[in-house]
């Protein structure tokens, strides 16, 4: 498989799973404001994900699917970090983590593909842009914490 179809499926799971995430997280806001900037973040993703599938698929390459086990890792995971605090604090740190993460993986993705083309190095700068701002943006909550 060659680099921009490998790159490109990094985002596309990068993605999803984050809109995935945000989602759950949503459902445990209490606060308004928490539940607009979640609300917020899931279109990002969701249309960071659309954005990168098109162009998977331009690329000759096709999204794979979430596998069980991560999906019930992950919802497993949410649960029980918010099982006994659902602060808007304390859901802003989960959504830093996940963000960072995903900081992570794409950057080291960026830096594994580089003969990816211009366009899905692109997608993927992008990505790592706004992870960083969704950080930038919960880092707001923490200060009412």
């Amino acid at each position: 498989m060659n680099d921009t179809v490998q790159l490109l499926q990094d985002v596309v799971r990068n993605a999803r799973t984050g809109e995935d995430a945000v989602a759950q997280l949503m459902k445990k806001a209490e606060d308004a404001t928490m539940r607009s900037e979640l609300r917020k973040e899931q279109q990002e993703y969701a249309a960071t994900r659309r954005e990168s599938e098109q162009a998977l698929l331009d690329a000759g390459g096709r999204a794979e699917p979430v596998g069980p086990m991560a999906k019930a890792g992950m919802w497993m995971g949410i649960e029980m970090e918010t099982l006994a605090d659902r602060s808007d604090a304390h859901i802003a740190e989960i959504v830093i983590q996940g963000a960072t993460m995903g900081v992570i993986e794409m950057t080291k993705a960026l830096n594994s593909y580089d003969s990816a083309d211009p366009g899905a190095r692109s997608l993927a700068s992008k990505f790592v842009v706004q992870q960083n701002e969704t950080i930038d943006r919960q880092k707001l909550f923490l200060e009412n914490a």
